[in-house]
């Protein structure tokens, strides 16, 4: 962002296509800002489709960086080694005192980068759970004066500790850490508080048959919890969202 442009630019990274930035992309462009978007394991960049050059090592022309969800482990880095560069770019944005944002996979990504654990939980915590908004988190820039509560859609099967440094936001479900930040405006959310209804059953068309035993609800409730929890997970997502649009605008 510059002088003569106030409009916030983003890179938005795609883990894998079945994750996409949903509500997220909304609003950023609800703000006024735009974003490009990389899919590094496709070897995919908006800005250059026909010759990927791979990821960028510097925040240079980006005033905020998003790393979204997919199927694979943080702790995959000897089979896809872009997610060593994905933890390091994390941090260059970081350290430029730049807002970073990372969803599930992408919130582990950037954990790991700073020495956290991250581990298989042996199980898979999935549908609307509800969670408890820390005394830091009402306090935060993101989450200050939205209530002590949430129930926002959860789909995953790694945790996290808290990064040194870390903020705990968020807590509950099977996970103490559910969210945090890290400096000005780093933050690292396992919740999917991106998704659409259209995302999620897509998740369910790909991964159910393997999932069901894991998580019956998925089968059993999962059109139940959108109707009960998803106006107001949008309602939540526009103003969380909004707010980080405005940290990248303020960095």
């Amino acid at each position: 962002m510059t002088a003569s442009d106030p409009r916030p630019r983003i890179l938005m990274v795609v883990c894998d296509p079945v994750a996409p930035s949903g509500l997220i992309g909304g609003a950023i462009m609800d703000k006024g800002g735009f974003y490009d978007t990389i899919l590094p394991g496709e070897r995919f960049a908006s800005w250059q489709p026909l010759d990927y050059s791979g990821l960028p090592d510097a925040p240079t022309g980006y005033d905020g960086l998003v790393i979204l969800g997919g199927p694979m482990s943080a702790t995959d880095e000897a089979d896809l080694p872009w997610l060593c560069e994905l933890g390091a770019l994390s941090r260059s944005f970081e350290e430029s005192g730049k807002a970073v944002l990372g969803v599930c996979l992408g919130a582990q990504i950037m954990a790991r980068a700073y020495g956290a654990r991250v581990w298989h939980m042996g199980t898979l915590e999935a549908g609307y759970v509800e969670l408890q908004v820390t005394e830091e988190g009402q306090r935060d820039p993101l989450f200050a004066g939205l209530g002590g509560r949430m129930t926002p859609f959860q789909h995953h099967y790694e945790a996290f500790d808290l990064p040194p440094g870390g903020v705990n936001l968020l807590t509950g479900g099977l996970c103490e850490v559910q969210a945090f930040r890290l400096g000005r405006a780093a933050y690292g959310l396992q919740c999917h508080l991106e998704v659409t209804v259209d995302i999620v059953r897509e998740w369910v068309r790909r991964f159910g048959a393997s999932e069901f035993k894991d998580e019956p609800r998925l089968l059993s409730a999962l059109d139940a919890g959108f109707q009960a929890h998803m106006r107001s997970q949008r309602r939540l997502a526009k103003e969380v969202f909004g707010r980080w649009v405005e940290l990248a605008r303020s960095g």
